[in-house]
């Protein structure tokens, strides 16, 4: 009787282990006005975010929300500057996201663009879907 027993504990404890997976969505739907944007992309494509960005000013672009794993990974993220005012400074540039489709599905991604102070200037909101 004792197996039993234990092998139930240890299924419950996987299924509260797996199950601890799917709260990691922050962001379920976005109201259509605030959307700033809709890709869907396959399963062999990459997705480039492109945001413009001037660091100097003290506001950098974060991602807010957590993103299922599940269906996108983030591969990378980096800023670049403006080829055209590369040689000025204080200029400007473009904050690039790339993410990989893992699984069909949907994900919305939040982005941020804030000072260390909390003091937020812009939001942007994508829904990407993977085919």
């Amino acid at each position: 009787m004792k197996i039993p027993t234990t092998l139930l504990f240890v299924f419950f404890g996987l299924y509260l282990f797996q199950s601890c997976d799917s709260q990691k969505t922050v962001i379920k739907n976005v109201p259509s006005d605030k959307l700033n944007n809709t890709y869907t992309i396959g399963m062999n494509d990459t997705l480039t975010i492109e945001l413009k960005s001037n660091p100097t000013t003290g506001y950098v672009w974060s991602i807010d929300n957590k993103i299922k794993p599940k269906v996108i990974q983030e591969l990378n993220h980096e800023f670049v500057k403006n080829n055209k005012t590369t040689d000025m400074v204080g200029a400007g540039g473009f904050d690039y996201w790339k993410f990989l489709p893992l699984k069909t599905g949907e994900v919305y991604l939040h982005f941020i663009y804030m000072r260390e102070d909390g003091k937020i200037n812009k939001e942007k909101y994508y829904k990407v879907a993977v085919e």
